[in-house]
């Protein structure tokens, strides 16, 4: 599960709006999602949304409110039906997404990240 990271601008939200409005924003473009837990951080906001009727279909999104965009967060794991609230947890406390989430100009590398439990946060490269 996790590895190899990448992300994807969705949706631009207004400059100066509240978090609140984000968040709503993002809710809207997908379909009615629900946020079940998110970290704010001065830079960006990290949240996971769910499917009411579905636990296990998480996904994670990146708000980077300088730029006032939120990025889908993509694994290639083949976690295709989502992802749990453990699931979150543990790439909050076991991987190092925080790193990159703290300094959301880091996300947009084209290449990606690699996240491993208990290593740092590694650049991919193309090959």
């Amino acid at each position: 599960m996790f590895g190899h990271m990448k992300t994807q601008p969705i949706i631009n939200v207004r400059s100066g709006c509240s978090i609140e409005e984000a968040i709503q924003t993002l809710v809207r473009a997908t379909d009615g999602a629900q946020p079940v837990r998110w970290l704010e951080f001065p830079s960006a906001i990290l949240l996971c949304v769910t499917v009411t009727t579905e636990p296990n279909s998480g996904a994670f999104y990146v708000l980077d409110r300088k730029r006032g965009v939120w990025l889908w967060v993509d694994f290639e794991d083949e976690a295709y039906g989502g992802y749990s609230l453990s699931d979150f947890d543990r790439l909050v406390h076991e991987y190092d997404l925080l790193s990159l989430v703290e300094r959301p100009g880091l996300l947009r590398a084209a290449s990606g990240w690699i996240l491993e439990s208990g290593k740092p946060a590694e650049m991919a490269f193309n090959a």
